[in-house]
């Protein structure tokens, strides 16, 4: 289903007020389902493809496990949790992607993840001031390139090629992204990530569906159902490894019992092992209307977590507006 201007159907999920007045809205689509595929609670249109961006790498990490990779190399559970992570480059990031490269017998010239400045701004100030280049260490998504050449050193595959959509490991990505997810592998829309690898679009119900299904194992065979519990603990064990100082992602695992993945252009997965997944997407892209429409989800649904709604502070500190969600539940929508 979608609008008259050809858009998925969305609605008001965040918005910031400064004095008396409404300044900006968000719009946005979330889904919560079981590990069956049943839609729990829907905002917008559930069937709706989003690009799932970075909310995918606990999928994608998932033939670490299955090929033997992280036995063979003796990858710590901290190691497996860098692999899923969007990470700040904080010195424990740093170290543990260079431990799975050494352990692999690869090096940091065999990433292809491409080079940002740190997520951490004082990592990234850290840097300028010792007049460094950020490398493809430092990128987000270097734990991830890391544990794709550890599989690919595991199976014999051919390391210079390994982003591409037709390497046997990211086909390999592909199939396990589908399976887990309740779909054919060309109900899977393909497109390019920022660093280089394919991105995945799926329908929010469908993501969902595949987050409680890696949070609690149900639905899937035995092989890859402990694959996903072993990457879910890895991940909750070692939160700050999946994000890091002042991440939404680390915050929450710390403070709950679930499992949380964001992605960027504003997507957000939550998984718990009371059975449901949950898959969020601002329409906008803009991340500040993440914290607060999941925050006021996830209360509404009993787990215990922050206040919703924060202070949006003018340059000189002071309390200039806030921000804060549209939807509650029960229902969702105030």
């Amino acid at each position: 289903m979608r609008g008259d201007a050809g858009l998925p159907q969305d609605a008001p999920v965040a918005a910031v007020t400064r004095g008396d007045l409404l300044e900006s809205v968000h719009r946005g689509r979330l889904a919560v389902c079981d590990p069956d595929g049943n839609v729990l609670e829907a905002v917008g249109d559930p069937e709706a493809y989003i690009y799932v961006r970075s909310a995918a790498k606990p999928f994608q990490a998932l033939p670490l496990v299955l090929s033997g990779a992280a036995e063979a190399f003796g990858l710590a559970d901290s190691e497996l949790a860098v692999a899923c992570a969007s990470h700040n480059a904080e010195e424990p990031h740093l170290a543990a992607v260079r431990s799975i490269l050494l352990k692999t017998g690869l090096a940091e010239d065999d990433l292809q993840s491409g080079a940002h400045l740190p997520l951490y701004e004082s990592e990234a100030d850290r840097l300028i001031r010792n007049g460094e280049e950020p490398r493809p260490v430092h990128g987000n998504c270097s734990g991830k390139h890391a544990g794709m050449l550890a599989v690919c050193a595991r199976e014999g595959y051919e390391t210079f090629t390994y982003r591409d959509p037709g390497h046997p490991l990211q086909r390999r990505i592909l199939g396990l992204m589908a399976e887990v997810c309740g779909l054919r592998e060309d109900e899977v829309l393909v497109a390019g990530d920022n660093c280089g690898v394919p991105a995945f679009a799926l329908p929010l119900r469908s993501f969902a569906t595949g987050v409680a299904r890696v949070a609690t194992g149900d639905v899937l065979p035995d092989e890859l159902a402990a694959a996903a519990l072993r990457i879910r603990d890895a991940m909750r064990e070692h939160s700050f490894m999946v994000a890091g100082t002042g991440r939404l992602d680390t915050d929450l695992m710390d403070s709950t019992d679930l499992l949380v993945k964001g992605g960027a252009e504003a997507v957000l997965a939550v998984g718990s092992q009371d059975g449901w997944g949950m898959a969020l997407k601002i329409s906008d892209g803009a991340v500040r209307a993440v914290r607060p429409a999941a925050l006021a989800v996830l209360g509404g649904m009993g787990v215990e977590v922050p206040e919703a709604v924060s202070s949006v502070r003018g340059l000189h500190g002071e309390t200039v507006g806030e921000i804060g969600p549209l939807i509650q539940a029960p229902g969702w929508m105030t």
